[in-house]
């Protein structure tokens, strides 16, 4: 099952940023909205990653993924347009930061930042009964609503337990 949810936003000061929700293991696109280099190449683009430690930490820089990044080889690219993909894990919420410079190092033009959040969902059997589990890890606090639907209404037959919350239904 796919699950992808994005919205993108642009703030009074021309910022731009989007919320994007995914499944654990789906692979997903951050867009480049901050790309703006005529030469085509992604040489002065830089993607900046704060997770749950609240620590930045750079990605992509100078046209190559750096050291941080280098532990993740197998879950990480950039396409051509400078957008950052990501095989998708619980440990990638967070915020990203899509930044340009120019030739002389200036920052250029405004970032774009992109929200990523995490749907989990498990299953525990227990004889007679099946048990699903579904939250949702974000970064910050929890926007967002979760959910069950049922051949996509609502799951008015289904016994819900404890009542839907704000990131997390069982």
């Amino acid at each position: 099952m796919f699950f992808l949810l994005m919205q993108t936003f642009t703030a009074a000061a021309a910022q731009q940023w989007s919320d994007v929700v995914v499944r654990d293991g789906d692979e997903v696109t951050l867009p480049a909205e901050c790309f703006r280099n005529m030469m085509q190449t992604c040489e002065k683009t830089t993607w900046l990653f704060i997770g749950q430690r609240n620590t930045t930490e750079p990605l992509f820089e100078n046209g190559k993924f750096h050291q941080a990044a280098r532990n993740k080889p197998d879950r990480l690219n950039v396409t051509a347009n400078c957008s950052l993909v990501i095989k998708v894990s619980v440990e990638d919420v967070g915020l990203y930061t899509c930044r340009q410079f120019d030739a002389s190092g200036r920052h250029q033009g405004s970032d774009s930042d992109v929200y990523l959040s995490v749907v989990n969902i498990s299953e525990q059997k227990n004889s007679d009964e099946t048990i699903l589990i579904c939250f949702l890890l974000t970064y910050g606090g929890c926007s967002h609503t979760v959910k069950w639907l049922y051949d996509n209404k609502d799951a008015e037959n289904i016994k819900i337990n404890p009542p839907q919350s704000a990131c997390s239904a069982s």
